[in-house]
Formats: structure tokens, sequence, C-alpha cells
């Protein structure tokens, strides 16, 4: 019997039991089919009652078409599970089985499709929607792990890098079989990273594959072998090999995966390179170098380039700012020493002029040495750039800052650098931004607590830094305004009384920061000003821009005992607005419970 009739009518049926039975009266779709069914009844009696069930539905009345269409659903379902086909040709086999370190989770997948969507499809904003999926532990879930696979070929380097380096590392060798499905050693940049994580994932099962991508694949893919192979004592002469590779990636990632192992033959190599002329390959590879004959070299080499510099020697300057560069990242005695003893001849330094040929000059060595110092951070560093900070160029002005303020006491650096406040151009206008810039990551903290962010690493110390009271004063005096929100507090009057002067000047869009200042200062009236402004703000916007959005999140820093004054003014916004403002009260309200007696 053929089933063909049967399926088709079912189909229909289904399309009105969604659409409404009333539809179904007169509907042309299930008409065309009662002719064909009367057919077929002649020989199989059951497609004749599907033809009268169908007839008296669409010839019927809307009040009876519920019942009939739910009659004939059921006849055609019966029909369907005993007579259709419930199984398909084929041999069998066993069932492909990938063994992951996550599961299947409760998460909906309403959260999950803007991932998904982030991992698959193109445009702005998806790494970030990925990040904080990767910071929340969203990823480990057995549905994502295909969009991540597929994200590996994404036209967003950062994006594909994120996924292969931080997401499927972490389903473990279980996916090994779907990366190596499309994986192909003469490939792009996707292929490079497949290659990666299978290695990652597991080492010693893929050197033959790495070693056969270093055969065969191209540049992209060989320098992940490279990569790879250099983990493996074993592999180490295959990679010495790739040192004299035409292709300067594929040359400098061999380099670079030797530099971690001390042994003789590599060792022999970065000397060799160190004394000759072809320093300049090797150079980003020495600061990972771990032999200390190699980096003995290196700073004897160093030390003579020093020398020869001092003297004005055209070849000698960019030899030694590529030693100089070397150096990044280490802290050892050695290193210090080396950078205290060059740093100390500044004076000659400055002196050195570019030569031809050579865009680097005596100004260039100062500032990496500068760089060099505040990096390894130890008092005797700090205190020998503020010796030298005449020497160090302008634009590592930052530097001089960071390195005052870790060692001068506050009276000390205001003497010094407050007459800057007073530049309004030129250099010293320069100079006063980053100043500027030190107190804002110096009052870090509540900022950050605002937006519910971590503290960076790089600011822990100056969130330590005492200033000198008199910052405020001049700031005040100077109208930089946001220095005064950075360092207003209690008890200040000036400072209260020029946070409410600006806050209402024409174009101000720092009304957050102002409102958190007058907050620190613990000013009596601050409902009254941020209901104020906020009705200014509100009043005829034609959306909820970032400026509002800041000013709704700074309502968290008024007193609990307003809250039934917020809800009122609530009631007065423009609808688009109600939502969003009553959402920026919601920290406000376990205070106010708990006020409560």
């Amino acid at each position: 019997m053929s089933i063909a009739l049967i399926q088709e009518s079912a189909k229909e049926v289904r399309r009105l039991a969604i659409a409404g039975s009333p539809l179904a009266v007169g509907d042309f779709r299930l008409k065309k089919l009662i002719a064909p069914l009367e057919q077929a009844g002649a020989k199989v009696p059951v497609f004749a009652q599907v033809g009268k069930a169908i007839s008296e539905l669409v010839n019927g009345t809307e009040a009876e078409s519920a019942a009939r269409l739910l009659s004939l659903s059921t006849l055609l379902n019966a029909i369907l599970y005993t007579q259709g086909q419930t199984g398909a040709e084929g041999d069998y086999r066993e069932i492909e089985i990938f063994a992951t370190n996550c599961s299947s989770t409760r998460t909906t997948a309403r959260v999950l499709k803007p991932l998904v969507e982030a991992l698959t499809t193109t445009g702005g904003g998806r790494s970030e929607i990925v990040k904080a999926a990767v910071e929340r532990g969203v990823f480990n879930d057995l549905r994502l792990i295909d969009p991540a696979i597929r994200a590996l070929d994404d036209n967003y380097p950062e994006l594909a890098d994120l996924v292969a380096e931080k997401i499927l590392p972490a389903y473990g060798s279980g996916i090994a079989p779907l990366l190596k499905q499309k994986l192909d050693v003469k490939g792009k940049k996707s292929d490079a990273r497949r290659l990666r994580i299978l290695h990652q994932l597991d080492p010693a099962g893929t050197i033959e594959l790495c070693k056969n991508a270093l055969d065969e694949g191209s540049p992209e893919v060989k320098v992940s072998a490279i990569g790879c192979l250099g983990k493996h004592e074993e592999c180490i002469p295959l990679v010495l090999e790739q040192t004299r590779s035409k292709h300067k990636a594929v040359r400098e990632t061999a380099l670079e995966a030797l530099a971690v192992h001390d042994r003789p033959e590599v060792t022999k190599l970065f000397t060799e390179m160190i004394q000759g002329e072809t320093f300049g390959l090797v150079a980003g590879a020495l600061r990972l170098v771990k032999s200390r004959e190699v980096f003995n070299s290196l700073l004897s080499e160093a030390r003579s380039a020093l020398e020869k510099t001092l003297k004005n020697d055209g070849p000698s300057i960019p030899r030694l700012f590529q030693f100089l560069q070397c150096l990044e990242e280490r802290k050892d005695s050695t290193t210090e020493e080396f950078l205290l003893a060059c740093i100390a001849h500044s004076d000659q330094l400055i002196k050195v002029k570019f030569v031809k040929h050579c865009v680097i000059a005596g100004v260039d060595i100062i500032r990496e040495l500068a760089e060099l110092l505040c990096g390894i951070g130890s008092q005797q560093c700090l205190n020998a750039v503020m010796v030298h900070q005449d020497k160090v160029p302008f634009d590592s002005f930052h530097l001089v800052v960071h390195s005052g303020l870790l060692t001068w006491p506050p009276g000390k650096f205001f003497d010094q650098f407050s007459p800057l406040f007073g530049q309004k151009k030129g250099p010293g206008k320069d100079q006063a931004e980053v100043i500027e810039r030190a107190i804002r990551a110096a009052t870090e903290r509540e900022l950050i607590e605002c937006v519910g962010e971590e503290i960076p690493d790089t600011g822990r110390k100056l969130l330590e830094i005492q200033w000198d009271a008199r910052w405020l004063d001049a700031a005040i005096k100077t109208g930089r305004q946001n220095i005064v929100c950075y360092l207003a507090k209690p008890g200040h009057k000036g400072a209260v009384t020029y946070l409410l002067k600006v806050i209402n000047a024409k174009n101000q869009s720092q009304t957050a920061l102002i409102i958190r200042a007058l907050a620190r200062c613990r000013y009596p009236k601050l409902t009254d000003v941020f209901l104020d402004v906020a009705a200014k703000k509100t009043k005829g916007a034609p959306y909820f821009d970032h400026d509002m959005q800041l000013l709704f999140q700074s309502a968290r820093h008024l007193p609990a005992s307003d809250l039934a004054r917020l809800d009122a003014f609530a009631a007065k916004l423009d609808e688009k607005f109600v939502d969003k403002f009553l959402e920026a009260l919601e920290p406000l309200r376990p205070a106010k419970q708990l006020e409560k007696p």
C-alpha cells in the first residue's frame, strides 16, 4: 500500500491544527486529496474512510470543524503508526563515541543562542560575547563543541585564537577525531590552530602528524608543527634544520622553540649568531633563552656595543638597542646591574645622534633603558630613572611619573610636578594629562567597584599611593574637573562648591562622575542634585544613551532613605526609561530593608 497520500494528508492536517480548525472548512489543499483517496479506496477501504473524513471536514461548518479535525488526525496517526515504515536499510556498525570533559547542562537554548551565533556568524561585538562566556564557564556544554570547532575558521583572528587557546582544549582528547576531519596540512591558519590543539590534547600521539606537516605543510601549518615538535627533546634535530629556512616566520619559530632548551648544539647556534652579523635573526628568541652560557655571551656583546655606541659608532647603535630589547621581562641581578651601568651613561647617550642608514639614536636607547628599569621595579632601578629623568624623552614621561610616585615622598612629588597643571598648551599640557591619568589609576578602586570589575594587576601599586592634599586645591584652581572628582573628600568645602557649579555646566558629559564625587564628600542634598540632573537628561531624550546609563548607575551611591522619592520620580519618566531607572535602584533596596526596625 502506497503511504504517500496518507503522509500528505497528515502534513496538511498538522498545518491546519496549528493555524486553527475553522480554517479547515473549504481548504483547497485538503479538497484536492479527496479524489485520489476515493480512487485508492476501491482497493484499500481505509483510504476511502480517510477521504470521507476529509470531505466531511472541508464541507462542514466551523462549529463542527474542531471535532472533525481531531477525528481525522487520530485516524491518520493510527494508519501511519501501523502501516508506516519504521526501519532503514543498511549495515550494522558501532556508533562513534567521543569522550569529553563536559556534559549536558540545564542551560536553556535561549541562553546558548547568542553564543552560538557569535561563534558561527560575522559582525562586531562577537569576541566580547565569547570572552564573557569563557569567564562564566558556559562552554562546559556538549552543544557548543561543534560551533566552537567551526569558529576555528572565523575570519576574525582574535576570536579564532581565543577558541583555540581557551575553549577547545578544555573538552579533552575526545574531540580529536572531529578536529582531524577538516585538518589539511597544506591549509591556512585555521589548520595551524587545529594542529596545535591536537598536539596539546595528545603530545606523543601527534608527533608523526607534526613531522608530516613539517615536510608537506603550508608555511602557516609548518610554523605550528615546529612549535609542537620543539617541545620534544628527540625532535630537536628536525627543528634545528628549520633555522636555515628561507621563510622568515618558520625560521623565527624554530629559533624560539630552541631557545627554551639548554643543549650544546643550541648553545653553539645562538652564541655564533650573537657574535656574528645575523644577530637580528635571533633577537626575538633570545628573550626566551634558558642557557646561562648564551645569556652571558649576550651581555658580553651588549657591553661591547655600549662602549662603541658611546663613541658614536654607527653600526653599534642599533645593535645595542636590539640587545636591550632581548632583556625584556628579565629581572635577575645580572640584568639589573647591566641596565644601571647603561643608564649611568645617559649624559653621553643623549648626545648620540642619528647616523646614515640608522633610525636609532641615543634618545631611543635611553627610552628603552627607562622601560626596562621600570619593568624590574626595584627601588634602585626606579631611583635611577628619577636621577636621569631630564634625559628620558618626552613621550616616556609616564615612566618618570610612575617611578616618582613609587620612590619620592608625596610632598616632593607635588613640588616637582604640580606646576604642570598651569600649562594649557605644548609639552607641559601633555605631561599634566599624564599625571591626571596617574591620579585616576590611583583612585581606580572606587571607579572599578562601580562597574563591578576587578582591579588590574598593573594598578595595584598605584592604589597604595598617598597623594599630597594640595593636589585637590591645585585641580580646583586650574579647573581640572576630573581630578577634582577623583580626589574630592569629605570636609573639603571648596571641592563641593566647585562640583555643584560644574554639574550644571552646558554640555556636561561627566555627571555620573560628579555624582559619585559628591557622594564621597557626603553632600546632604545629593538626591536633589541627582533628580535635577536626571530630569534634564531625560526630558525630550530620544533614546537611552551612554551618558544616561552612567548617570542611572550612579544612583547606587544615593541614600537608601530617599528610595521613596526615587520611585516617585520613576513614575514621571518616559516609558522607555522607566525599566532602566528602576534596575539602577535595585542596589538600594536591600539597604532600605536593613533600615526597617
